[in-house]
Formats: structure tokens, C-alpha cells, sequence
């Protein structure tokens, strides 16, 4: 590493920027049920009308996926959150599908929904359109 690293200079560590601080402790205040039931739950998660932006995400998505152009064994979703919608319809192009997230509190509440635990978000609105989306029901 060269001695001109600003990062490096006048004893400066990483974990000596203020605003680093202040960001992290903003995001382990995150609170994952609130996000989804102000987001994916209605009326703002409301997928009936076809002009809102959930069924445009997911079409899109769905259509992403249909070229076959992005499929394979793996596919690593990087910071996932605490949603599976973006993923729905990557399922049948992908052998195993591996999400992570920085915050504990995210990686918790998927892990809810992956056990089908009591009290995880219902997801099941988001795969039945994705269903119907892509024609399968």
C-alpha cells in the first residue's frame, strides 16, 4: 500500500470516520416488519392494479428471467434485505439461490419465512402474481 493512502493519513483508521459511525448505528435501527408492512403490505404493496409499481417490478423481473439470458447453478442475491420478491421468478432458472444481507435483523426475518415460521411475512400474494405472470398459475 502506498504512504500517500489518504486513508492512512495522520493516524486515520477506518473505524475513525464519524459519519461511518453514525451510518451503521442508523442501519442496526432498522426495523425489517415495519419496512415490509409499510411496502409489500397494502395499500402500498397492493398488486391488483397493473400501473403500481410492485407489478412493474415484478414484471419485469419476470421478463428479465424468461430470456434465459440470466440462469445458471448459483445466483447470490447481495443485499436482499428482508424481501424475496426480486427472486420469484429467478426460482426455476437456478439451482440454488443464496441471499445475504448485512444486518442481522434482515438475515432474522428471512430466516422466518424460510422456516415458515409464525408471524414471518406473507409472501404468498407476490408468488401467486409472479405465477400468473409468468403464466404458470
Amino acid at each position: 500500500m502506498s504512504t500517500a493512502d489518504p486513508s492512512h493519513a495522520a493516524g486515520a483508521t477506518p473505524d475513525s470516520h464519524p459519519g461511518r459511525a453514525a451510518v451503521a448505528s442508523a442501519y442496526q435501527r432498522f426495523e425489517p416488519r415495519a419496512y415490509l408492512r409499510n411496502n409489500y403490505a397494502p395499500p402500498r404493496g397492493d398488486l391488483s392494479s397493473p400501473d403500481g409499481v410492485g407489478p412493474w417490478k415484478l414484471r419485469c423481473l419476470a421478463q428479465t428471467f424468461a430470456t434465459g439470458e440470466v440462469s445458471g447453478r448459483t445466483l447470490i442475491d447481495i443485499g436482499s434485505g428482508p424481501t424475496i420478491y426480486q427472486l420469484l421468478s429467478a426460482c426455476t432458472h437456478f439451482e440454488d439461490i443464496t441471499m445475504t444481507d448485512f444486518l442481522e435483523a434482515n438475515r432474522q426475518e428471512l430466516g422466518l419465512w424460510l422456516r415458515e415460521e409464525a408471524g414471518a411475512f406473507d409472501w404468498s400474494v407476490y408468488s401467486r402474481h409472479v405465477c400468473l405472470i409468468e403464466g404458470r398459475g
